[in-house]
C-alpha cells in the first residue's frame, strides 16, 4: 500500500459481488480483458529471495518480457520503485537482457535458475470516474496462483486501485464505497510473496522499521510519516497473525500501540472529535488482539519453566491444556475481529484520514499552529512531557503499588515510543545511551505485569467439575508462587534501574540554556496548508529564575495565536529543569 496504490483481496465467491460494487462506483472497462501468465524463477536454494528479489517471465499474448523486482515494488515498468523490464525473446529468462540481465548476472548462474510457481490471470482494467477532480483506475485480476510442479494452487481475486490524479482522499473513497457492496481485505503481500508460501516459505512476523526525519520536516509530515510506518507494520503482519502465529497479532497490537502514543502526544493540536473515534477504534483493535499476547506469555515464560522443572507433574500437564484450549478460544476471537468489517473499515478511514491530512479540517487556532512548525522545534517539548511523566510516576519508586508500578511501566513505554519516533534529530551515541539504561527497566517491569495478568488468566481458565478442579487450582496456584517469590529477588535490581533511569542525560536538552522558540501563525491566514510562519514567541531565563516570555516577531503586527503546553514545555527542556 502506497498513498496511491491500494490493493483489495476477495474471496473468488465474492467476484460477483466486487464486480456489482464496480459497477455501482461508476466505474467503466476502458479495454478488453487480457490473459497474462507469469512464470516466477529461482534457484533450488533461493537466491533471489535471500535478496528480497523476484524474478519473472511474463507473457501476453506474443509478447514477453522479463521483470526483477524487489519485494513490495509495484508493476509499472521502468526501473522506479526497484523494477527493472527488458522485452525478451525466449519462454525462459534471459541473462544477456539489457537492464535486468546485468543485475541478475552479479547474483546468481543462468543454470541455476528454475521454475517455482506461475500465475494465470484474467486482467480487466476500470476508469472510475464520478467526479472531474479526480481520476482512479481499477485493475481487476482472477485466476490462479499455482505450483510450476505438483498440485499446490490457490485461487487469485484482487483489484487494485491506483490514484492517477486528485485528492488521495478520493482513493479511500471509492474502497470505502466498494465496501458497502462487497467484503474484501486490504492486501500488503504481492503475488511473488504469496507464491513462496505457496512453496512452503513460512509466514513470519515483522518489526517496525526505524524512522529518521529532518529538523526541517514540519509536524504534520513527520505525523504522516509516522502513521505510515504504523499502519504498514499493522498490515505486514496481517498473513501471518491469520496463519496462527502469536508474535505475528503481538506486532499488530504494538503497531497500534505505537499509533495511539503518537495521536496522544499530539492531541492538542487535533480536533477533538477525530481524535476521540481515532482512539476508539485503536483502542478496539488493541483490546481485541492483547489476550493472544497475554495467554502466550503464560504458556512460554511463566507456565513453561515450571513444567520444565517439575516435569512429572501431571497436573501442570493438565493446566498446559486447559491453557492451551483458552489460547485458542482468545485467538479464534482475535482473528473474527482482523477479518471483520470494522477493522477493514478501520484500516480505509486511518489511511484516508493520515494521506488527506484531515486534521487540517479546523480553524487555524492555537491547536492546529504547531502543526506547521519545524519538527526541530517541537521535539524536544514532546519527549520532554513524556520524559517528565515517567519521572513523576516513578518518584518513590520502592514505595509504589503493583497498580502506581504499571502506570510507571506505561510512562515509560510511551517515552520509549516517543524517541524512537524522534531520536533521529538528536545525538545518535546519546540517544542509545539513554534507551540502554531504559532496556532493562522496561523488560522487568513487564515480566512483573506479566505474573500480575496471569493471576487475571487463571480466572479464566474452564475448570472441570470434579476432584481435578481442586488440583488446577493449585497448579495454577503453584505457578503464579514461583514467579512472584522470583520477583523478590529482581526487586534490588529493579530498583537500581529505576534510579538510572532517572538519573539518565536528557539527550534532548541543549548542553547550556538557549530560548526554545514556540511558533505563531497569523488567524488571518486563508487556510492551514497556505500558513506561514509569521512570529516567534519564546521564553528565556530571566533575573532571578523567573520566566520570561519575548515576542520575537511584534514588529509583524496582530494578536497571534500559540499552543502554551508546548511552549511550556519547550520552555523547560531548554532550562533543562
Amino acid at each position: 500500500m502506497t498513498p496511491d496504490h491500494l490493493k483489495l483481496v476477495t474471496l473468488p465467491s465474492q467476484l460477483p459481488a466486487l464486480k456489482l460494487a464496480l459497477k455501482n462506483a461508476g466505474a467503466k472497462a476502458n479495454r478488453k480483458p487480457s490473459l497474462v501468465t507469469a512464470t516466477y524463477y529461482d534457484s533450488p536454494d533461493l537466491k533471489l529471495r535471500r535478496q528480497s528479489l523476484t524474478l519473472c517471465v511474463q507473457e501476453q499474448g506474443t509478447r514477453r518480457i522479463q521483470g526483477l523486482r524487489r519485494f513490495g515494488s509495484l508493476g509499472g515498468g521502468g526501473t522506479a520503485g526497484g523494477e527493472w523490464w527488458d522485452p525478451i525473446a525466449a519462454d525462459r529468462p534471459d541473462p544477456t537482457a539489457g537492464i535486468s540481465g546485468s543485475r541478475l548476472r552479479a547474483i546468481i548462474d543462468d543454470g541455476e535458475l528454475c521454475p517455482l510457481f506461475k500465475t494465470q490471470l484474467r486482467r480487466t482494467f476500470h476508469k472510475v470516474s464520478t467526479d472531474p477532480s479526480f481520476e482512479i483506475t481499477a485493475a481487476l485480476d482472477e485466476g490462479q496462483l499455482c505450483a510450476a510442479s505438483g498440485n499446490a494452487a490457490e485461487s487469485v481475486c484482487e483489484l487494485e486501485l491506483e490514484l492517477k490524479r486528485g485528492d488521495p482522499a478520493a482513493l479511500y473513497d471509492v474502497a470505502l464505497r466498494l465496501l458497502d457492496t462487497a467484503p474484501f481485505q486490504m492486501e500488503t503481500q504481492s503475488l511473488p510473496e504469496r507464491g513462496y508460501r505457496l512453496m512452503g516459505a513460512e509466514f513470519a512476523a515483522v518489526t517496525s522499521k526505524p524512522l529518521a526525519f529532518d529538523a526541517s520536516m514540519t509536524v504534520e509530515a513527520v505525523l504522516q510519516s509516522v502513521a505510515r510506518e504504523c499502519l504498514g507494520h499493522l498490515l505486514r503482519n496481517e498473513a501471518a497473525a491469520i496463519s496462527g502465529d502469536g508474535e505475528a497479532v503481538h506486532q499488530m497490537r504494538v503497531a497500534s500501540r505505537r499509533l495511539r502514543s503518537m495521536l496522544s502526544a499530539v492531541k492538542s493540536l487535533l480536533p477533538v472529535e477525530q481524535y476521540r473515534w481515532l482512539q476508539e477504534e485503536l483502542r478496539w483493535l488493541a483490546g481485541s488482539l492483547a489476550p493472544v499476547r497475554n495467554w502466550d506469555v503464560f504458556a512460554t515464560d511463566l507456565l513453561a519453566p515450571v513444567r520444565s522443572a517439575l516435569p512429572a507433574d501431571a497436573n501442570l500437564e493438565q493446566l498446559a491444556a486447559a491453557a492451551k484450549q483458552r489460547r485458542q478460544a482468545v485467538y479464534d476471537t482475535a482473528r473474527e475481529a482482523i477479518g471483520s468489517r470494522r477493522y477493514v473499515e478501520l484500516m480505509l478511514k486511518l489511511s484516508r484520514w493520515f494521506a488527506s491530512r484531515a486534521w487540517r479540517d479546523q480553524p487555524a487556532s492555537e491547536r492546529s499552529a504547531p502543526l506547521f512548525a519545524p519538527i526541530g522545534y517541537v521535539a524536544p517539548p514532546l519527549i520532554e512531557r513524556r520524559w517528565r511523566q515517567a519521572r513523576k510516576r516513578s518518584k518513590r519508586f520502592a514505595e509504589l503499588s503493583q497498580e502506581e508500578r504499571h502506570n510507571v511501566r506505561i510512562a515509560l513505554k510511551k517515552f520509549r515510543y516517543m524517541t524512537e519516533f524522534l531520536g533521529s534529530l538528536f545525538n545518535t551515541r546519546e540517544v542509545n545511551a539513554l534507551m540502554k539504561r531504559l532496556k532493562p527497566l522496561q523488560e522487568d517491569l513487564g515480566h512483573v505485569n506479566d505474573v500480575c495478568t496471569a493471576q487475571r488468566l487463571i480466572n479464566e481458565i474452564d475448570r472441570p467439575a470434579d476432584n481435578d478442579a481442586t488440583a488446577l487450582s493449585q497448579q495454577a496456584g503453584l505457578v503464579i508462587g514461583w514467579h512472584l517469590r522470583e520477583l523478590t529477588h529482581t526487586e534490588a535490581r529493579l530498583r537500581r534501574d529505576v534510579r538510572r533511569f532517572r538519573n539518565a542525560k536528557p539527550f534532548w536538552r541543549p548542553a547550556s540554556p538557549v530560548i526554545a522558540p514556540a511558533i505563531v501563525i497569523d488567524a488571518a491566514s486563508p487556510s492551514p496548508s497556505t500558513q506561514a510562519i509569521e512570529r516567534r514567541d519564546v521564553f528565556v531565563r530571566g533575573e532571578g529564575g523567573q520566566r520570561q516570555r519575548m515576542d520575537a516577531g511584534r514588529e509583524f503586527g496582530g494578536e497571534g495565536l500559540i499552543d502554551e503546553p508546548l511552549a511550556r514545555d519547550a520552555a523547560l527542556a531548554g532550562e533543562g529543569g
